[in-house]
């Protein structure tokens, strides 16, 4: 299988995400050790790597974001039984992800998961059920990378919802796609929200209807500024495991056309919380194939 190519552009994708470094550094020379493909956006995926080194190899780890020039690696994975929001960081592209530590900042007593962070690693979307409301979305910013956050401030223009979680930002951060279960839903279905400009408040949230299903869709990530978009459904399966699935779209203004499986990294395991480069040619995705959840990466 290959995606459709809706175009492309440099810098990051989405729920949320050059490399991946798992497990050494090495020959890709956006880094990492993965086989890379040249042939671009219009071609499958190669053999998926497993991203080592962030926490222990019994440690639950998912929700992979990564900054534009991937220094900066935000995940989601539990401590004391609530999930947290940690960070792994490396000098350059090539070098493998050392230890990760916790971000404190956006981290709380309750569950902080889904780390969006934008291309430039200044603003921070991520779910958290803090404050008793419910998981909603929640935005924080930070004035240079070498700062703390700020803490995080409620979305609240969304429309009503206690269950809205894994959010993702275009390249401008005028468009803002997540996951809801809102109304007479009994699973999540995507949504997107956009706004005029990139400091202005969300307007609120419609579901992207061309592309849901009866079963559960969730965890979407845009890339190619917007008219690419990667999520996980379990309609192949009808409630069963969840697989990944892409979309394109002429332009961030116009209605998702096409709709295929991403059949190259699909199992018969789940595959879910995808980030994308802008260009479409490197994926971060979670998968249980191992026995746990886990990050894994793949180029074409």
């Amino acid at each position: 299988m290959a995606f459709a190519n809706p175009g492309g552009a440099g810098g990051n994708g989405g729920g949320g995400g050059a490399t991946g470094g798992a497990g050494g550094g090495g020959g890709n020379p956006t880094g990492g050790t993965g086989t890379q493909n040249d042939a671009g956006p219009g071609t499958g995926f190669g053999t998926p790597q497993m991203v080592t080194g962030l926490r222990s190899d019994t440690d639950d780890v998912q929700d992979p974001s990564l900054t534009f020039e991937q220094l900066e690696l935000y995940f989601t994975s539990p401590t004391g039984g609530q999930n947290d929001i940690w960070v792994s960081r490396r000098t350059v592209a090539t070098d493998p992800w050392g230890p990760a530590t916790v971000v404190a900042e956006l981290s709380s007593p309750q569950n902080d998961q889904d780390p969006e962070v934008s291309v430039d690693g200044l603003v921070m979307i991520l779910a958290s059920d803090r404050g008793g409301g419910g998981m909603r979305l929640y935005a924080s910013q930070r004035r240079t990378r070498d700062i703390p956050w700020a803490t995080p401030t409620l979305i609240d223009t969304l429309g009503s919802s206690t269950l809205d979680e894994a959010p993702s930002l275009d390249r401008t951060q005028l468009n803002l796609a997540f996951a809801s279960q809102r109304g007479a839903a009994t699973v999540p279905h995507l949504f997107t929200a956009t706004r005029p400009d990139a400091s202005a408040a969300w307007l609120a949230a419609t579901e992207l209807t061309a592309l849901n299903s009866t079963w559960e869709d969730r965890d979407p990530a845009l890339f190619s500024d917007g008219a690419g978009l990667v999520f996980a459904s379990r309609r192949l399966t009808q409630g069963g495991t969840a697989d990944l699935f892409a979309a394109a779209r002429p332009s961030e203004t116009t209605a998702f056309t096409s709709l295929v499986p991403v059949t190259e990294l699909n199992t018969t395991y789940n595959e879910q919380d995808p980030w994308l480069s802008q260009d479409g040619t490197h994926i971060l995705f979670v998968s249980d194939r191992s026995g746990h959840l886990r990050i894994y990466e793949a180029w074409r």
